[in-house]
């Protein structure tokens, strides 16, 4: 493949309609500076001199879609909280359409907060609902998503395992898929659940790929990549899906 074959390949984005659904989250970024040690105990103080609230999981999976050219639609569950409504204000100005992202007041939009100094990662702390959905707002889920499958050309699926994909939504995908098939790309840390929806591609890491292989850890990249080369059939097999992409860290990915 060229690069004039790839850039042929970005440019047929911006004629797609795209689907993401999944667990929506706020990545909330805290830096600055650090010099000295706290008196209380041996860690660094941090003087924030930044605050940056990006759209983080699924909703970042939208936003990286939009930047390819396609016009995005946006489904998934917030809380009525000043996290979600920092998550929609930064899906609009970045052009993603959160027309159809549904609000439950009793659930708390997932906030993963990282503090940085010097460039450092220093702590990450997670607030937010992590539990499935309730029965109602579920079905009301399930019903926007069959609603707007049939207005679009693909479905991505970015499932970290936070409660969005439930069963029953998972289970409703399959037969939209057998009703009107679509192109459905899945990121999911548990895709065996998946198995029987029919989906075009999926993008395990290595570690959730040696998992569903149930085979050992390698440690090195080369190895990792020796190992996984070896596997092509199954991981098509165990996957259900036509295409797999297992990400290998910094050194990419092996597609079969």
């Amino acid at each position: 493949m060229t690069p004039d074959d790839l850039l042929n390949f970005i440019a047929r984005f911006a004629g797609l309609r795209v689907l993401v659904v999944g667990d929506a989250m706020l990545d909330i970024y805290l830096a600055g500076p650090s010099g000295r040690l706290c008196r209380e105990a041996p860690v660094p103080i941090v003087d924030v001199e930044s605050r940056q609230e990006l759209p983080g999981g699924a909703s970042n999976t939208a936003v990286n879609v939009r930047a390819l050219g396609a016009q995005v639609s946006f489904l998934t569950v917030v809380g009525d909280d000043r996290e979600g409504r920092a998550l929609l204000r930064g899906l609009v100005e970045r052009a993603v359409d959160v027309g159809h992202v549904l609000h439950d007041p009793s659930r708390r939009t997932l906030a993963k907060h990282r503090v940085v100094a010097s460039s450092q990662l220093l702590v990450r702390f997670d607030l937010g609902t992590t539990e499935a959905l309730g029965s109602d707002i579920e079905q009301a889920l399930v019903n926007r998503l069959r609603a707007l499958i049939p207005q679009h050309d693909a479905i991505i699926v970015s499932d970290y395992g936070y409660g969005v994909m439930t069963p029953s939504v998972i289970d409703t995908l399959a037969e939209c898929q057998t009703e009107m098939p679509r192109l459905i790309v899945v990121d999911a840390k548990n895709l065996q659940a998946y198995r029987h929806v029919g989906v075009t591609a999926v993008k395990p890491n290595y570690g959730e790929a040696v998992r569903l292989l149930k085979l050992e850890q390698r440690e090195t990249i080369r190895d990792r990549a020796e190992q996984m080369a070896t596997y092509e059939q199954d991981i098509l097999a165990v996957t259900g899906a036509q295409v797999v992409a297992v990400t290998l860290d910094t050194e990419g990915a092996l597609v079969f």
